[in-house]
């Protein structure tokens, strides 16, 4: 598999890595923030599963020193004369027993137009050739019919009962080293 580098880039978006500043800009100083992505940062940003506290804990988890986060912000490409749009993010979380789990938000005027399964699948290849992992998981809750065709799309399966009341699990497993 090629080596990715960064940013990343597929047809309509552009991952750019998260970072401590960056998320720190995020909370702090949106303008900063906006001109650091070199992006329009819509007003409804961020998603309403991103609060506060859980970029504070993104934040405590990449200043460990056995980093166990990898985070990405994504892009919208626009017209060449027009900045690109922070549509939304995603990355991975390394658990302690070597799992490694994908997720993933989207403003909702983004949803349901294929950018989400764009950039996990994007996020797939980087995992699979930077991080080597033939197995990544992803946990959502029965309802949410779109983050699970998203899953579907990337070639997650089923697998049962999540680890918190009322989600579901899905798994990624390499086959015959493709993705």
């Amino acid at each position: 598999m090629p080596l990715i580098f960064f940013p990343i880039s597929t047809e309509r978006l552009c991952l750019v890595p998260a970072s401590v500043k960056l998320y720190l800009l995020e909370l702090h100083d949106r303008q900063a923030f906006a001109s650091s992505l070199k992006a329009n940062v819509p007003a409804g940003w961020p998603p309403d599963q991103i609060t506060p506290e859980v970029i504070e804990e993104f934040i405590g988890r990449m200043k460990t020193r056995d980093r166990k986060i990898w985070s990405f912000y994504w892009l919208l490409h626009q017209k060449a004369s027009e900045l690109p749009v922070l549509i939304g993010s995603g990355g991975f979380l390394a658990h302690e027993n070597g799992t490694l789990e994908i997720g993933y938000s989207v403003l909702s005027d983004y949803q349901n137009k294929g950018y989400a399964t764009e950039a996990v699948r994007s996020m797939l290849h980087w995992a699979l050739s930077s991080l080597k992992q033939d197995c990544i998981i992803a946990n959502t809750y029965p309802h949410l019919k779109a983050s699970i065709r998203v899953l579907e799309k990337n070639s997650f399966l089923f697998k049962g009962d999540g680890p918190e009341e009322g989600t579901i699990t899905y798994e990624f497993r390499r086959r015959n080293g493709n993705l």
